[in-house]
């Protein structure tokens, strides 16, 4: 496939599983110190369970150069092919209590903190630590002040756009806001090409160009956080929610999108893209890996992008950022002095940078986003520095669910408050079904 194997088809692939089971969850709490001790005679295993495969080949070296420094550690890092090979493997480890030392937690992270099988990474290493990654990153895995997780590859969406049947068309600059891009969408739509290629299939790939509109129309990043854990006050029929379905009405009653977008996954837009039957492209911060691949190489010299439009002239462009890929710690304390050593050496200033440059993959620290070479990437991971980053993918349970009905906003079948209530309904069956 041309788009990433991390973050666009497998995560959201992944997500049809809804992971372990509140049950499940509950009884490897109380095996979590049953789980497997160190290796042989005097060495301390450390296991990484993942399926990021974008460091496959420069990750054994920082393993190596770890090992060669600490010889009584050794680290095995255990790779999946994909969400659907990991996600049972996992869910078979939680429900035996054997998890590795280090995992990626998928969407269950708080789940797993709250039930006392992750560590708080926080209280371990110091906010000293924790504070060197986005905050939007940091916000994802961070409940009642403990933090379950920390981000390995972040993630940023943006527009993709051809300049060329921009300009063809008439349209002057890059749209600042939803007005102008409708604008804009006319004049291309004369032109005889799509507009925006985006994605809508599955329903949690349409999660990730709505849920920044909640944060457009409240400018907080954090409201769409206590919406997704369910708080008191916040619900899927708010005025907030609804506010932004309304936006989303707009934009799609402006012809945005591409004919069949609910029907649309994200190869297939992406092949729209660089094939101009779209002069624009809705995507995440992997499309310059997946472009490189597959497109003309005329073409990938010039393509550019840009942020999301905001809400207004002047206001902030929020842009849909969390770390697509992280990593949480096994609250077993037998290795965690060996563990928290090697994640230590391993986000430090002279391997995480060059190991996220080698890999072509956006890194979820500050200090690593500074010395990214990738221009294109460069470009989107500015917009995290500037403060821009705002949560798109539902952590919290049954709220994957709450993609499902934005195919009645596409397909101009349900209002916006209607729409607001059947997200609400659907979020509150899954929650019921896991309990």
């Amino acid at each position: 496939m041309g788009t990433s194997t991390f973050s666009s088809i497998p995560r959201r692939t992944a997500l049809k599983y809804g992971a372990t089971t509140t049950a499940a969850v509950a009884a490897a709490a109380g095996l979590a110190a049953c789980g497997g001790s160190g290796g042989g005679s005097g060495q301390t295993e450390v296991r990484m369970w993942s399926w990021y495969n974008e460091q496959q080949e420069v990750l054994p070296r920082v393993i190596a150069e770890f090992e060669e420094k600490n010889p009584s550690i050794t680290v095995t890092n255990r790779l999946f092919g994909s969400p659907d090979q990991y996600l049972p493997a996992l869910q078979a480890a939680v429900s035996g209590g054997d998890l590795p030392e280090i995992f990626a937690p998928h969407t269950r992270a708080l789940e797993y903190g709250k039930n006392g099988i992750s560590l708080d990474i926080k209280a371990a290493l110091g906010a000293d630590f924790t504070d060197q990654f986005f905050d939007s990153a940091n916000n994802q895995y961070t409940l009642d002040g403990a933090q379950y997780g920390i981000g390995w590859m972040a993630q940023t969406f943006g527009i993709f756009y051809n300049p060329a049947l921009l300009e063809a068309a008439g349209v002057e600059g890059e749209p600042e806001t939803w007005d102008d891009l409708i604008a804009a969408a006319e004049l291309l739509q004369s032109s005889g090409v799509a507009p925006l290629a985006a994605s809508f299939n599955p329903g949690t790939s349409g999660l990730d160009f709505f849920l920044p509109l909640i944060t457009q129309v409240t400018d907080d990043p954090t409201w769409y956080l206590s919406l997704d854990q369910g708080e008191e006050g916040f619900a899927y029929t708010s005025p907030e929610v609804v506010e932004a379905l309304q936006l989303f009405e707009k934009i799609v009653q402006g012809n945005v999108f591409q004919d069949g977008a609910g029907a649309t996954q994200g190869p297939e837009a992406t092949q729209m893209f660089y094939t101009s039957l779209s002069a624009m492209l809705f995507s995440g911060s992997w499309t310059p890996q997946g472009l490189g691949q597959d497109a003309d190489p005329e073409f990938v010299k010039s393509y550019k992008v840009m942020k999301t439009p905001a809400i207004s002239s002047g206001q902030r462009h929020w842009t849909a950022n969390q770390a697509g890929a992280g990593w949480a710690v096994t609250s077993d304390e037998k290795k965690q002095d060996a563990t928290l050593e090697f994640l230590q050496f391993l986000y430090s200033d002279e391997q995480y940078s060059k190991l996220m440059n080698e890999s072509d993959s956006m890194p979820a620290t500050k200090a690593a986003a500074e010395k990214i070479e990738n221009p294109i990437m460069k470009q989107m991971t500015s917009w995290l520095l500037d403060g821009d980053g705002c949560p798109h993918i539902p952590f919290g349970p049954g709220s994957s669910e709450a993609g499902g009905p934005l195919s009645n906003i596409l397909n101009g079948s349900g209002a916006p408050e209607q729409v607001a209530q059947e997200m609400q309904e659907a979020v509150e069956n899954a929650r019921g079904a896991s309990s």
